[in-house]
């Protein structure tokens, strides 16, 4: 998304900011020992491989507090009563999946502990699973507002930028003429 400001032009990626408004959502829900949920009308059954089941039970608590709710079904099964509030419709188990495998890859070489490497993993899934090519004005505005209202709003939990911002002097060295 591209906005004008008074000193130029600000470049905002969509995905990220929306992945850094999660992070801090996720991350204050952690912190008050619940995350939002939404209940699902009916509960969906998932079945895993074991390892990812062992995964999967170490890491319940954790997902607890994040807003997934879900109880053992079966041998490798769950029971899926109700996942974070943000999140789209279907696609649990993928999500579930993905933060296994995002756990698995992400909290060792940065020595994150597991709660902040699910935030981070679900923060980032989410995003990517609710991105969209253009967002209507009211909800652009919306998302730069929440952008601005985070603790930290020009970089991912990863370090990835939000925001660039391009100034005027920046922008006419665009059209210059070399050697002029």
């Amino acid at each position: 998304m591209l906005l004008a400001v008074k000193s130029g032009l600000m470049l905002i990626d969509q995905e990220a900011a929306r992945e850094r408004i999660l992070y801090e959502q996720y991350a204050a829900g952690q912190q008050k020992g619940a995350g939002h949920s939404q209940t699902l009308l009916f509960p969906r059954p998932l079945t895993f491989s074991p390892a990812d089941y062992a995964v999967l039970s170490e890491l319940t608590p954790s997902l607890h507090l994040l807003g997934f709710r879900f109880a053992e079904f079966g041998p490798l099964t769950i029971a899926v009563e109700a996942v974070p509030a943000d999140l789209p419709a279907q696609g649990e188990k993928e999500l579930l999946e993905g933060l296994i495998e995002q756990f698995r890859s992400g909290a060792a070489p940065l020595r994150l502990d597991r709660r902040e490497a699910l935030v981070r993993a679900l923060a980032r899934r989410v995003a990517q699973a609710t991105s969209q090519p253009r967002l209507p004005d009211v909800e652009l505005n919306a998302l730069v507002d929440k952008l601005f209202a985070c603790q930290v709003p020009n970089y991912t939990p990863d370090g990835r930028p939000t925001v660039v911002l391009l100034d005027g002097e920046q922008l006419a060295s665009f059209f210059r003429k070399a050697g002029a």
